[in-house]
């Protein structure tokens, strides 16, 4: 994405663009806050709430403190005006974070705490933000009077997304109990939704960052009765583009203003602006292991309650793992974005921001994976895969419960011959997902065949490709046909990668 945004520096040689600074908020932050919200395992995030607000909430203060003071010293700015800086580089980037825990397999605790710190501190982040630019804007800041409008931000950013979030369930539950739904109107819905929430939190001058965030973790519980299959699958297909789109968008609009923000800079040497930028990225980095080792162990002095429930103490490598997990992205660049247009030192700001970027996704985006590799802090217990596991032992037995009761409505031969296929289908799917549950499966041997079933199915689907090509070539079944069965065994395929 930042080599994007490079590219495109070129095109704002010709194309002349003009963003407006108060539609960034608007357009960026709705849908990518909503959607942190809405993959938000709540009871995990609950569970280790303590380390994940001492990073959302703490360490965004710690960040804003060093990057406000390190400003002063070598930018020359005014305190607040560092703060205005400090707030924008204190969240980290969740979808950087993400691709590289699930790719390598982090423990289950360390990926919760990532992810978890990642979606608290970007509604922290930018409330420290609103209140930063304030201050430089007003010129006047009352420690008094700032507690008493964080406390509003918060409760009233909270309560407009609980309430409209239960508001859209409702709705949404209404809709499809009527049989009025479709994937197309639900998919349209929920993309309204981030913004139906973050716009009156907004309009009440509270947290609609809070509310979308909140919103979307309240949607996610009850997106079961919400939804149907067909809408669920739309849905995700839609919002992963989506989010790809808006995370690669800023960093382009970005690009286009590159050109025109190190023209207005031109006053200062590029080895000035490098040196300032580099440094201000060091401090964001530094500070971060700084605040991570000590606090991870003075916690467990102060507390013996944390042992029990979050388990043994992390290793100094996972400590330095979490440290380096700290790359910045899109919401730092959104509200840099942001700011008014006339905005002290903007164009400056602006640099040292995507200079941030770069540095954190580039280098400790690169050393991540590396380090994970090195010192192999991968998940040993497959506590998912056995969850997974009991999940769909008792689904099929459910299935088999259902099924018991619908005999006594039967009444012809084929149905008991079609009810006793399915039912000797659940059978089995009971008998395999037990051994899993209670460990009795010898796991390399399932591995293996479920390997050699894997590769035996897809050589089944490029089959089912090859003749319904043939099919269509030879003009024997309409394009239309073609494209619905194809559909049907894109949608089998699909399932056999996710298993």
């Amino acid at each position: 994405m930042t080599a994007g945004a490079m590219l495109t520096t070129f095109l704002s040689a010709i194309v002349v663009f003009a963003l407006d600074p108060n539609l960034v908020f608007l357009l960026f932050l709705p849908p990518l806050i909503f959607g942190d919200g809405w993959t938000t395992d709540v009871r995990t995030f609950l569970r280790y709430r303590q380390p994940i607000l001492l990073l959302a909430i703490g360490l965004v203060v710690f960040t804003s403190v060093c990057v406000a003071y390190a400003a002063r010293w070598l930018l020359g700015f005014p305190l607040a005006l560092g703060f205005v800086l400090g707030a924008i580089l204190s969240p980290t980037d969740a979808v950087a974070t993400d691709a590289i825990a699930q790719e390598l397999t982090l423990p289950r605790r360390l990926a919760a705490i990532i992810n978890g710190e990642s979606l608290v501190n970007d509604a922290s982040g930018l409330v420290v933000y609103a209140f930063a630019v304030t201050a430089v804007t007003s010129g006047a800041f009352s420690l008094g009077f700032a507690v008493l409008q964080f406390v509003y931000v918060v409760v009233v950013g909270l309560a407009v997304g609980l309430g409209g979030g239960w508001l859209m369930a409702r709705l949404l539950g209404w809709i499809r109990a009527s049989g009025l739904s479709d994937a197309l109107i639900a998919v349209s819905i929920s993309l309204v939704t981030p913004f139906a929430l973050y716009v009156p939190a907004d309009a009440l001058h509270a947290s609609g960052v809070l509310a979308a965030l909140s919103g979307g973790m309240l949607l996610s519980r009850k997106s079961g009765n919400m939804f149907d299959a067909d809408a669920r699958i739309a849905a995700r297909s839609v919002w992963n583009l989506l989010f790809f789109t808006f995370n690669g968008a800023a960093f382009v609009l970005i690009g286009l203003q590159l050109r025109s923000i190190v023209g207005a800079l031109g006053v200062y040497a590029p080895a000035t602006l490098a040196g300032w930028s580099l440094g201000i990225a060091a401090v964001v980095i530094l500070a971060r292991y700084v605040w991570v080792f000590p606090v991870a162990r003075l916690r467990r002095v102060i507390s013996s309650r944390i042992g029990r429930n979050e388990g043994p103490a992390p290793s100094w490598r996972v400590l330095f793992i979490l440290g380096t997990a700290g790359m910045r992205g899109v919401v730092s660049l959104a509200a840099a974005l942001a700011l008014p247009v006339h905005f002290p030192h903007r164009d400056l700001i602006l640099f040292v921001v995507f200079v941030t970027i770069v540095v954190t996704l580039v280098g400790q985006g690169l050393l991540l994976p590396v380090l994970i590799r090195r010192w192999n802090v991968v998940e040993t217990d497959d506590g998912l895969g056995r969850d997974i596991a009991l999940a769909r032992v008792r689904m099929a037995e459910a299935v088999q419960a259902r099924l018991r009761e619908l005999e006594a409505s039967i009444a012809q031969p084929a149905e008991w011959e079609v009810i006793g296929r399915i039912s000797a289908e659940y059978e089995q799917v009971v008998a395999h997902f037990s051994a899993h549950v209670d460990g009795s499966v010898d796991a390399d041997a399932d591995a293996t065949q479920h390997a050699l079933k894997g590769r035996l199915r897809r050589e089944a689907f490029a089959a089912e490709r090859a003749a319904l090509h043939a099919l269509r070539r030879s003009g024997t079944i309409s394009d239309e046909a073609y494209r619905q069965v194809e559909w049907e065994v894109d949608l089998a395929e699909s399932r056999l990668s996710e298993g």
